[in-house]
Formats: structure tokens, sequence, C-alpha cells
């Protein structure tokens, strides 16, 4: 099954509630990033919600955020071939 989350912005955190019940919470797009891809998640599986009252997160941290989960992907797909 595979793992997917969805992403707010509230109070400069950002929050993720996964698929499988898990909530992840980081202060910065980067951290978010390693902490969904060590949760599972891929690039593909990250939806982005705003609410009314919370910060919308912008298209440039959304960027930033899944480029960085691709280059961890590949990275370990690098480091599985190396082995």
């Amino acid at each position: 099954m595979v793992t997917t989350a969805s992403v707010t912005l509230f109070k400069n955190e950002f929050v993720a509630a996964l698929s499988d019940g898990r909530r992840i919470e980081r202060h910065g797009w980067r951290e978010m990033a390693h902490a969904l891809f060590s949760a599972g998640v891929q690039d593909k599986g990250v939806a982005y919600d705003w609410r009314s009252g919370q910060r919308m997160i912008t298209a440039g941290q959304q960027v930033a955020l899944k480029a960085e989960m691709r280059r961890l992907a590949h990275t370990a797909g690098n480091h599985m071939v190396a082995a």
C-alpha cells in the first residue's frame, strides 16, 4: 500500500497527515521532505491543503519540498546500486 501525505502550514510549522494515520510536524520544508521520505512517502504522494486561518504553502515551498524528496530517492537508489 502506498503511503500518501496531505501537507499544511500551521503557525509556521509544516504539518503532514499521512494516509496510514501518522502525523508529522517539522519547522522547515527540507526537514519535512526528509521526514516524509523516511516515512515511505514518494514525491507524487504529496498533496497540499489550505484551510481558512492557515498560511498558504507557497509554490516555491511546494516545488522545493518535492524536489528534495526526489533528490533523496535518487541518492538512495544510487546507494543501493553501489552496495
